[in-house]
């Protein structure tokens, strides 16, 4: 319900810095969040320990409403390496060079991915 209204409102597309940590947005709330087009001014977003899981994460690494994002906190969310995997395979954060995705589970896999991604050129900080 929370996370429906703030999705739908018109009022944030000047804001440029989001933190949502600990609300418990959950895949279905990021799955609505990543659908709004009302963020695209964001450079920052922080959405640390929600339980937003791999669905959440590929909802949102699908999403292209986010094209000015530098800086993605998403640590402590039970993302795994195919979440991270699909985060990293997007061309829709071009800009993005801070990466926090630590305390998550994505193992050898999704760090060997990480190494290896052709989008994520610009990272500079890197928690993982």
């Amino acid at each position: 319900e929370g996370m429906r209204t703030l999705a739908s409102s018109s009022f944030f597309t000047n804001l440029s810095s989001l933190d949502m940590r600990v609300n418990a947005i959950g895949a279905a709330g990021m799955q609505i969040f990543a659908a709004s087009s009302f963020f695209t001014n964001l450079t920052s977003l922080d959405v640390s320990t929600n339980e937003i899981g791999d669905e959440g994460i590929k909802a949102f690494a699908a999403s292209s409403f986010f094209p000015s994002l530098t800086s993605l906190e998403v640590r402590g969310n039970e993302i795994r390496a195919a979440g991270i995997q699909a985060l990293i395979a997007s061309p829709f954060f071009p800009n993005l060079t801070t990466l926090d995705a630590s305390s998550n589970q994505i193992g050898a896999e999704g760090m060997q991915a990480l190494a290896a991604s052709r989008f994520f050129t610009n990272l500079a900080s890197l928690l993982a």
